[in-house]
């Protein structure tokens, strides 16, 4: 079931943005697969064909990698994963909130904070103590209780959440 959350969301008529399981809305699979092959996978030298198996693969109830969605008016605005790594030199650091996307017109309105939340709360329902991220933009991550471990790379950042 949707976790629905209100607040004044501009350019929608309800003021409401939904965040859930994308197993619950599989006919948003491509979508945001689509997000993310667009944003990341290409540069990376993924296929969209892989991009999409891995979102179907996250889909299914059993698979400790998990998809979700936030929604405006039924209509995907975002998309973020859990999943078990998302870089190969801290793979000792599991689990990982990965792919934060939020469609351009729906960003700044509280969107990314909605599917944050919704991925710590499942990661820690399920038992997790911490989560883990890298990012670009770590002032997104701090404004909501996320700290540095530390930078690297070309203006990388690693930060965790402690529960």
């Amino acid at each position: 079931m949707p976790v629905t959350i209100p607040g004044t969301i501009p350019g929608t008529t309800t003021g409401t943005i939904s965040v859930d399981f994308l197993r619950n809305h599989r006919d948003c699979l491509e979508i945001c697969a689509d997000w993310e092959y667009v944003t990341w996978g290409k540069s990376y030298g993924w296929t969209r064909e892989n991009v999409l198996k891995s979102y179907h693969d996250m889909t299914e109830d059993d698979n400790v990698e998990q998809a979700f969605i936030a929604l405006s008016e039924g209509k995907p605005v975002g998309t973020a994963l859990l999943i078990e790594n998302d870089h190969k030199d801290y793979k000792h650091f599991r689990p990982w909130l990965a792919a934060l996307y939020v469609d351009a017109p729906h960003r700044r309105k509280g969107v990314a904070r909605k599917l944050v939340k919704l991925v710590e709360k499942t990661a820690h329902e399920r038992g997790e103590k911490q989560l883990f991220l890298y990012t670009l933009t770590p002032e997104i991550y701090r404004a909501m209780g996320w700290k540095i471990v530390e930078q690297f790379g070309d203006n990388k950042f690693l930060m965790k959440i402690i529960f």
